[in-house]
């Protein structure tokens, strides 16, 4: 469930403890086409500017016009979910050897919560698979729940899982973990992907509340 509770943060740094290098943004021009592109975080100097790497194939160079004001958003996916998001101007685009935008580093910064309720840390067996409503004969992928609530959880796929992004899909969720007795199937939806350094995730928002979800992380 998304919560449309918004602050701007009065620290215009703070935003940077959330971030690292290579982390995703969203960038969309204020044009008359409202472009957007995707991004990583390549570098940046508090106060001055944000460096940005866009990838090649989203969008080609006349779209980027010194001056132009953008709007950039990236996510973070801590124990609550926050959508981070703010309003700069197009410095400079270099073409060579990367294609890099320079952004003036913003003055304020607004957050959205994504989520109503908090999500406990936990790392318990599970594996996923779409819905067999949906789609027949679907195969089972193994991995670890990372995160849980009573409303959804983060499923984190095994290192040797190949995949690079999972679209939006209904899926059933398995949770069978002997240690804290619990044998459970749940019906879910995916709502994002991502790939971090220890691989694949997805944060899965259940269809029904699970309440006895809430006491696994004490339990594990």
């Amino acid at each position: 469930m998304e919560v449309v509770v918004s602050s701007e943060q009065p620290d215009n740094k703070e935003w940077l403890s959330h971030v690292k290098i290579g982390q995703r943004f969203d960038l969309e021009l204020l044009d008359q086409r409202k472009s957007r592109c995707s991004c990583e975080l390549v570098g940046y100097k508090a106060g001055k500017y944000v460096l940005f790497r866009v990838d090649d194939d989203t969008l080609p160079d006349r779209f980027f016009i010194n001056g132009l004001a953008v709007v950039c958003r990236f996510l973070v996916e801590d124990s609550v979910g926050e959508c981070f998001a703010f309003k700069s101007e197009l410095l400079q685009l270099t073409r060579f050897p990367d294609k890099l935008a320079v952004i003036s580093f913003p003055a304020a910064i607004q957050r959205r919560a994504l989520r109503n309720e908090r999500r406990n840390s936990i790392f318990i067996p599970a594996s996923v698979r779409l819905n067999l409503e949906v789609v027949q004969n679907s195969r089972s992928f193994h991995g670890h729940l990372i995160d849980v609530s009573s409303g959804g959880c983060r499923f984190l796929f095994d290192p040797s899982h190949q995949g690079s992004k999972v679209n939006l899909a209904p899926v059933v969720l398995h949770i069978q973990c002997e240690k804290i007795g619990i044998d459970q199937q749940i019906q879910g939806e995916v709502r994002n992907s991502r790939l971090e350094e220890r691989g694949l995730s997805i944060g899965i928002q259940f269809n029904l509340p699970q309440l006895y979800l809430d006491k696994l992380a004490v339990a594990s």
